[in-house]
């Protein structure tokens, strides 16, 4: 049995080699907005400005980018190069978890469980998606699962050495030698120490590396500390003494000594992203936070148990679960039987995968969310791989069952098998005599069944591995929409600026709610260069109407064309609401054309002017309406041409809290009063309040009114209506409906 087992672990690594390698350059296709987010990074670091803490997307730690920017320096700034380290670090994981579980479990089971688990993460589609995604957050299991492998070692090793000074004590009843015994306790007082400060030193090393890596790992010190709080309640402190806690606390702190000046520099970093989502903040509880935590709880532990899913088609099919419906049975059974057992390496395993369940439970946004669940992963394969041990023991003892008597020679401890010379090698649990229960053996003990203890589980993963390749490979990318999830539409745009004439100049209106940092990442990493800072072709203009024009004046310089992108389905579809952008190019330019493509459509502007300018607001009006809105004043372009626009523009000011968001209606009217066109738009405050939320300081709207081809030649009377917009009835001024803002001749 020992020869099958040590050659799969081996096969594993090449079985999950390919899995995440796979088509990698083209599965997924595109590349996520988050994942471009993080080149962005890399490059600036290869550009000269290496930090610390980057605020993008509510805050990033530093690992990640300067990891994917050793990939980036080789292969340049590709989607694949953001990739390939995941499918590295995916593949290591499944390499670490096996050493980890052996040492939680140094027995013949744990040699199984080890297995068990091994093959379970890399048949996973849940770790799949995440090894072929530029995600961050594939750090986290791999950097945990070696923080608790050497954390682990360590107590194992302590208690190793306490059970040979116990060994020497015997011997000094025999020797009677106080110098020989002496002796040998100093020196096995000197390893211990030795492997203490070691294991404690590497553990704490890559403790700190997993909260550099991932916000989520942030709780990973209280994994044990729980855990030290339990085993105290249970009677099993005497296996991790204070020395112990102490220095891996002591060298975890140090490692985490530029992480913790940062944040006492700038706390609001500190919390940034978390704060966003929490489920403390009114947006996400609705003011019910009882309620919003259970829905919340509910989903998340239903994503194990296959009852709910992650609904973001970027990591998974949507709504599937994180879990597949094979292994829940055995991950409920690994489940009950941990804490069943109590014994020290399954309360270690309750306590990792309950406190890594908190990121998703605090964080209702997209509940169950998978990304904030990977650092469960391990501990769930974990458990899945302990209940099917146990299961399949349960079945070999119905199918050959074995008969017990006095005095053989063999010990057993949470039931776990093993000869009494290599009883140090079980669970670290106590190395107290009276915790194992001495049994005997009236027959030989028969070795499982080949065909339970293989068939079995091979049927299972057989199933899991079936549907985590088809699932991945041929459902998944013929089931979803990529053009959002990856940004697919970024790429043909990206590709067509990288392309464009040097004469032409691209400029993206970016919502100003939005914030500087909300740039578009892919077109950013995918059009910079990798290995210095280059003028780019492309400009965003953060829509402002005090810098708007600055913006668009300095994007022109020496270009014959400009081409504004507008878009359609992004964060930044509504950047222009005011239409300030929209006022300046067509009334200091030429419009050419407009190409329509999913998310985006790009305006073409020719005839450029030297600089592009607002007009000057300066027709007095004072206008009041019902004492709510004062009209100041306002502009009206004197001519204009039949078939081109006529531009209005005029300044606000509150007079008094207004509770709804009143429209504005700017219309143009013949000397009979006949209405030929009019534009009706909310009213807007430069950062796109309405009049609801309106701080006391004057607004400015601005029109474009499209003056129909057919209109009769002649003097025209520009007016405007302000009107609730619901009720439509109108806010009066002076008497009036229609306030008078000014005349137009027009001409054929």
């Amino acid at each position: 049995m020992k020869k099958i087992l040590y050659p799969l672990p081996l096969m594993l690594i090449l079985i999950a080699t390919f899995l995440r390698c796979a088509y990698l350059p083209t599965l997924p296709p595109g590349l996520n907005f988050d994942e471009a987010g993080s080149g962005v990074i890399a490059l600036e670091i290869l550009h000269g400005a290496p930090k610390l803490w980057w605020r993008i997307g509510g805050g990033q730690e530093p690992l990640w980018p300067y990891l994917i920017a050793l990939f980036i320096a080789t292969f340049g700034n590709i989607p694949f190069t953001l990739r390939l380290p995941s499918a590295f670090i995916g593949i290591l994981t499944i390499a670490a978890v096996y050493p980890l579980a052996l040492t939680l479990f140094p027995n013949w089971h744990g040699r199984r469980i080890a297995l068990f688990t091994a093959i379970g993460l890399t048949l996973s589609e849940w770790h799949l998606h995440f090894s072929r995604l530029g995600f961050r957050a594939i750090l986290l299991p791999l950097l945990s699962t070696l923080a608790f492998y050497f954390f682990w070692k360590g107590a194992d090793e302590e208690l190793r050495i306490k059970k040979e000074e116990l060994r020497i004590k015997k011997e000094e009843e025999v020797l009677n030698s106080q110098f020989v015994i002496r002796n040998s306790l100093i020196r096995n007082s000197s390893l211990n120490s030795q492997f203490l400060i070691r294991n404690s030193f590497v553990s704490a090393l890559f403790f700190a590396l997993a909260m550099y890596a991932y916000l989520a790992a942030r709780l990973l010190p209280f994994v044990l500390l729980l855990f030290f709080i339990i085993a105290r309640l249970l009677g099993n402190s005497h296996l991790f003494p204070k020395k112990h806690i102490l220095t891996f606390y002591a060298m975890l702190i140090t490692f985490l000594t530029p992480f913790i000046i940062y944040f006492l520099l700038n706390p609001t970093d500190l919390t940034a992203r978390s704060a966003t989502v929490s489920i403390f903040n009114p947006v996400w509880n609705n003011h019910d936070f009882i309620g919003t935590l259970e829905r919340t709880m509910t989903v998340t532990l239903g994503t194990f148990l296959g009852l709910s899913g992650d609904p973001n088609p970027l990591v998974n099919l949507p709504n599937q679960s994180a879990l597949s419906f094979i292994l829940v049975p055995f991950f409920i059974f690994g489940l009950l039987s941990s804490l069943y057992q109590r014994s020290s390496a399954h309360l270690l395993i309750l306590c990792w995968w309950s406190i890594m369940l908190l990121p998703a439970i605090l964080a209702p946004e997209g509940a169950p969310h998978h990304l904030r669940l990977i650092g469960t992963i391990v501990p769930t394969y974990l458990l899945v791989s302990i209940g099917l041990d146990e299961l399949m023991q349960k079945l070999d003892r119905l199918k050959k069952p074995s008969f017990y008597h006095a005095r053989c020679g063999f010990v057993i401890r949470n039931g776990y098998l093993a000869d009494l010379q290599s009883a140090s090698r079980l669970q670290i649990d106590s190395i107290s005599a009276t915790d194992y229960k001495s049994v005997e053996v009236g027959e030989q003990l028969q070795k499982p069944s080949f065909y339970v203890w293989w068939l079995i589980p091979l049927v299972i993963y057989a199933i899991v591995g079936y549907q985590t390749t088809t699932n991945y490979f041929i459902r998944w990318p013929i089931s979803v929409d990529f053009t959002l999830p990856f940004d697919l539409y970024a790429l043909h745009l990206a590709d067509d600026i990288a392309h464009a004439p040097s004469q032409v100049a691209y400029v993206l209106p970016m919502d100003i709610r939005a914030g500087e940092e909300a740039r578009h990442y892919t077109l950013d990493y995918l059009l910079a260069n990798p290995f210095h800072s280059n003028e780019l072709k492309y400009r965003y203009l953060p829509v402002d109407e005090h810098n708007a024009e600055t913006v668009l004046s300095q994007a022109i310089q020496n270009k014959t064309e400009l081409r504004v992108v507008r878009w359609t389905a992004d964060k930044h579809h509504a950047a222009d609401e005011k239409e300030i952008i929209t006022y300046l190019l067509e009334t200091n330019a030429v419009f050419v054309s407009r190409q329509s493509w999913p998310i985006y459509e790009v305006e073409t502007y020719r005839n450029l002017s030297i600089s592009f300018t607002l007009p000057a607001i300066n027709q007095p009006i004072e206008a009041n309406f019902d004492n709510l809105l004062q009209l100041k004043a306002a502009f009206v372009k004197p001519t204009v041409s039949v078939g081109n626009w006529l531009p209005v523009a005029i300044t606000l000011v509150p007079l008094a809290p207004m509770d709804t968001d009143y429209k504005a209606s700017i219309r143009l009217l013949s000397a009979t009063g006949e209405r030929l066109v009019q534009k009706d738009r909310q009213l807007r405050h430069n950062f796109h309040q309405g009049t609801s939320l309106w701080p006391p300081e004057t607004v400015n709207e601005y029109y474009l009114l499209a003056v129909p081809a057919q209109t009769p030649p002649g003097d025209y009377m520009v007016v405007v209506v302000i009107y609730h917009p619901t009720t439509l009835a109108p806010l009066v001024a002076n008497g009036l409906v229609e306030i008078p803002l000014g005349h137009v001749r027009v001409y054929p």
